[in-house]
């Protein structure tokens, strides 16, 4: 059910995405540093400016997302070798004190 949900909001984005850039299909010029000049329709330039900034906020958060990757990693390797000590400790036969 929560697939199909997803599946409804990515129709809607693209059809909303699609309508707008039917709307906005003017040409606009952008002027950057160093004499950068650039022609496009203004739904192009939105959509690249979007894709980059998610690339720029990929690469940003990259090291964070290893370095938890890698406490992770270390965790389920300490919490196994928790169990296999318990395995063991519970395999000890019970001696009997009097």
């Amino acid at each position: 059910m929560k697939r199909y949900f997803y599946i409804f909001i990515a129709l809607i984005a693209v059809f909303v995405g699609l309508t707008f850039a039917l709307k906005n299909n003017q040409i606009v010029a952008l002027i950057y540093y160093f004499g950068l000049h650039w022609t496009a329709p203004l739904s192009m330039m939105l959509l690249i400016s979007f894709a980059l900034g998610a690339v720029c906020g990929y690469v940003a958060n990259f090291a964070t997302l290893r370095r938890v990757r890698r406490a992770l990693a270390k965790a389920r390797k300490d919490i196994r070798q928790v169990e296999q000590e318990v395995l063991n400790l519970r395999s000890l036969p019970i001696k009997d004190v009097v």
